[in-house]
């Protein structure tokens, strides 16, 4: 063992500083230096920390050569040892000096690892699976400065291992002191007072004393919670009273509204309907009324006295009601003049992107037409004075003088009539005729394009006479055998062929059955507007212009409602018509013929929230799913209809009609 006793003498420098620096108190100076040491350790770069572990490994590598030797030629050292203390000394440094230089040969061949080096990016991709990133084969390679920093071993410095020792003070934050008599120090005794123990106190009673203030806390804290939620549910019910108080107030306004315009119908009516409504009541007047004659148990003449008395009595009735339909047609053709007269004059308009006002322009024609409109307007007015309606048939004459046809000339030529009737004196009230000729002549002046160039846009047939030029497809009615566009004409799923146009359609119900359809009419509306707002709430895809709902006039769902529904509701039976509404059966379909229930509007809020197949009865549902076949297998005769249903449904293994997914 003496041979290896040189070799670990020269390993041992290090660790002895390192216990010496640990075990010494550290002095002021040394104290400096260390600061230096830090700071100059903190600005070292990590390339110099390598090159010093590579050092220390080739010091390593090269003690453990020195070793291997030593072991081999044992005998030729113990030799040597037994030298003197010169040729000894001597041999170490001679072996010191060829190890450092070797050493130096050895540094020099190391790679230069002072600067860090850091591959540039040059591409790559990120995994969308798990977040990884994939860059180019270079970029991925570590260089030899990374491979050396990963094996490179934990280092161990002298001011690593240094502890520093800091004091520091604490202050209490009341300063506290017992001082009791004695001689030579007298303490006041006046605050003084004595504490006397109270009574044991248990654990056991000590836990019931915190589940008690315990359960005192929850009560409390219960009670806060239960304010809050009592103040909620206020809330929520004040809210929800005055949201069915304005409901009910809705309700009433939209009835009252409702029962002004149908005493306002009634007595002042102005539409076709308006007047389907007076024959739809003066027929149940007159089915009651024979009624009561036939039941009332007279003789055969007085019978037939008492219904002939009837007769003469809805006779006035009509009458009635014709004198009716003649102001009102009169004032409805009044009011369809000037409108025509107003959109020929308006200025045309354009769209702006940006979303304001839309532009207007005055083209000749525009300010032609309403040129003519002014004059229209002038001819019609009353209470005026000689001069000034002379004035206004001189302008009107210049105007139409500007054309020569026939119809020019008749207004010229009653024009100078009047001139001359009024220049004698003659009074107004007998010229009501004659004036009237010349407003009617002058209208038809400024409905033809060739003389207003505007009348052309608003013409039903433009090219009349020309029937390879019509665009617009003709249909020829049995009743008033005219021919007339198909907008004239009444539509139905289960007509075969186009018979007769609306005035004789309407005509005909007049005279033989006198039927009320505006209330089918108002239902198929609210149904067409409840389905335009349900079909983005519940993703129906399918176009709203074209659907099963859109195929349905107002014949269609007199039979649905009459002959299907009974014309009332399925639950509570009610027949009032202005209460009812269509909805949905199923929620996930469109409402259709086959897709409809007929309820109240309360009873429809709440089957809209629930699901039938919950709510009702197997009887009930059972009931409502046969008028649902009975519906598709009257509808489905419509060609359109036939083609929808095989286009957008199919039938499951239980024969039920089932919505084909879109693609």
């Amino acid at each position: 063992m003496e041979d290896e006793i040189p070799i670990q003498q020269e390993n041992e420098p290090t660790s002895v500083a390192i216990a010496d620096s640990v075990n010494n108190p550290v002095e002021p100076q040394a104290e400096v230096r260390h600061a230096e040491s830090q700071t100059a350790l903190d600005h070292q770069s990590r390339a110099a920390s390598i090159i010093q572990q590579a050092w220390r490994n080739a010091q390593v590598r090269k003690s453990n050569e020195v070793l291997n030797d030593s072991n081999l030629n044992t005998n030729n050292e113990v030799v040597s040892f037994k030298t003197t203390n010169h040729e000894s000394s001597g041999a170490v440094e001679h072996e010191n000096s060829q190890g450092e230089v070797e050493q130096q040969d050895e540094l020099k061949n190391f790679p230069d690892l002072s600067t860090w080096i850091k591959k540039r990016y040059l591409g790559g991709y990120r995994s969308k699976k798990d977040g990884r990133t994939f860059c180019h084969a270079f970029s991925q390679t570590p260089t030899a400065q990374e491979i050396k920093d990963a094996k490179a071993n934990p280092k161990f410095h002298r001011d690593t291992q240094t502890k520093f020792l800091r004091n520091r003070l604490s202050q209490p934050k009341h300063d506290a002191f017992t001082q009791m008599s004695k001689p030579g120090c007298y303490v006041s005794a006046v605050y003084d007072y004595a504490l006397y123990p109270k009574p044991y106190f248990t654990a056991e009673e000590y836990w019931k004393m915190i589940n008690r203030k315990v359960t005192i806390i929850q009560c409390f804290v219960r009670k806060c919670y239960a304010i809050r939620l009592v103040r909620r549910l206020r809330k929520e019910r004040d809210m929800r009273m005055k949201a069915m108080a304005a409901k009910e107030k809705r309700r009433k306004a939209l009835e009252d509204k409702r029962r002004k315009k149908e005493i306002e119908s009634r007595l002042h009516p102005k539409t076709n309907k308006d007047f389907e409504i007076l024959y739809n009541g003066l027929e149940h007047w007159r089915i009651q009324e024979t009624d009561i004659i036939n039941n009332a148990g007279y003789s055969e003449p007085a019978r037939l006295a008492a219904l002939a008395d009837l007769m003469d009595q809805e006779a006035v009735l009509i009458q009635k009601i014709d004198r009716l339909k003649i102001a009102a047609n009169e004032e409805n053709r009044e009011k369809s003049i000037v409108k025509l007269l107003e959109k020929m004059s308006s200025p045309k308009k354009w769209p702006v992107l940006d979303g304001t006002a839309a532009v207007s322009v005055d083209t000749p024609n525009t300010i032609r037409a309403r040129e003519l409109r002014d004059l229209y307007h002038a001819l019609n007015v009353a209470m005026l004075s000689v001069d000034e309606r002379l004035q206004i048939l001189l302008h009107v004459k210049y105007t139409v003088k500007e054309f020569d046809c026939v119809l020019t000339r008749e207004i010229v030529e009653l024009i100078n009539r009047e001139g001359d009737l009024v220049s004698r004196g003659r009074d107004a009230k007998s010229l009501e005729g004659l004036r009237k000729r010349i407003s009617n002549l002058f209208l038809q002046f400024v409905q033809t394009p060739e003389f207003n160039p505007e009348a052309a846009v608003y013409q039903k047939f433009p090219d009349a006479g020309q029937s390879w030029k019509r665009d617009q497809a003709v249909y020829y009615c049995r009743g008033c055998t005219k021919y007339l566009p198909s907008t004239e004409f009444y539509l139905s799923t289960t007509m075969k062929h186009l018979g007769r146009c609306k005035p004789c359609t309407i005509k005909e119900n007049i005279a033989n059955q006198r039927k009320d359809d505006s209330c089918y009419g108002d239902l198929l509306r609210s149904m067409r507007k409840q389905e335009a707002q349900k079909r983005p709430l519940l993703g129906t895809p399918e176009d709203a212009n074209y659907n099963a709902i859109a195929l349905l006039q107002e014949s269609d769902m007199r039979h649905l409602i009459d002959a299907i529904w009974n014309r009332q509701s399925c639950i509570s039976a009610a027949k009032n018509m202005d209460d009812l509404v269509m909805t949905r059966w199923d929620h996930s379909m469109e409402v259709s013929p086959w897709n409809c229930i007929l309820l109240t509007k309360a009873e429809a809020e709440k089957h809209d929230r629930s699901n039938p197949m919950d709510l009702y009865t197997d009887d009930f549902i059972r009931k409502i799913k046969q008028k649902h076949m009975a519906a598709r297998r009257h509808f489905s005769q419509l060609p359109a209809m036939e083609r929808y249903l095989k286009r957008h449904y199919s039938e499951d293994h239980e024969g039920r009609l089932v919505m084909k997914l879109v693609e």
